[in-house]
């Protein structure tokens, strides 16, 4: 009898997440670095990488951690609620830069002359604040793994469902890869 497939636990699907973001990053500055050599991109799949980071990255990963994940962990210490304080101040700079982007953005599909290098900035921007910021929470959930039950792990991962259907269910989710993928072949 075969083995049954052992479950991802709540942290390991944060992590494979932060996988999907960092590709996220990449196509982020390979557009940033492609704007400052003067390429031309279609305005277009700057938009989708737009709509991509809202998305996946905002609405979805960082739901999962703000609604299921940092909560179970925060009053495990002292290191943990100020580690997750400092987590969602990211978070929020994060979402910040990608407003100041797509603002950026609207004004050169607008006419905006000088639109090509504020648009290029802010990808670059959230490219290096997703490089140390998913460093930094990689090593925090390595730390916290070891300290979640599991019936807490259970509850998360329940949880992380609910944040699933609040970006549009598993279709949607799907789709937001197959944009990914779509952008990685630009």
């Amino acid at each position: 009898m075969a083995a049954a497939a052992k479950k991802e636990t709540s942290t390991e699907q944060l992590k494979r997440d932060h996988v999907t973001v960092r590709r996220i990053r990449d196509v982020a500055q390979r557009c940033s670095d492609r704007l400052y050599a003067g390429d031309k991109i279609p305005l277009e799949d700057i938009q989708v990488i737009s709509v991509v980071i809202e998305e996946f990255v905002d609405a979805f990963h960082h739901g999962k951690e703000e609604k299921a994940y940092f909560p179970a962990n925060e009053g495990k210490s002292d290191v943990h609620a100020e580690e997750i304080r400092m987590f969602k101040i990211e978070h929020e700079f994060g979402r910040r830069v990608a407003r100041m982007m797509q603002r950026n953005l609207q004004a050169w599909k607008d006419g905006a002359a000088d639109g090509r290098e504020p648009v290029a900035r802010f990808l670059r921007t959230y490219a290096i604040y997703v490089t140390d910021h998913t460093g930094k929470e990689d090593r925090f959930f390595d730390m916290s793994a070891e300290m979640l039950s599991g019936e807490e792990d259970d509850e998360i991962l329940r949880h992380y469902m609910a944040c699933k259907s609040d970006v549009g269910g598993e279709a949607r989710v799907q789709e937001l890869y197959r944009l990914l993928e779509y952008l990685e072949g630009r």
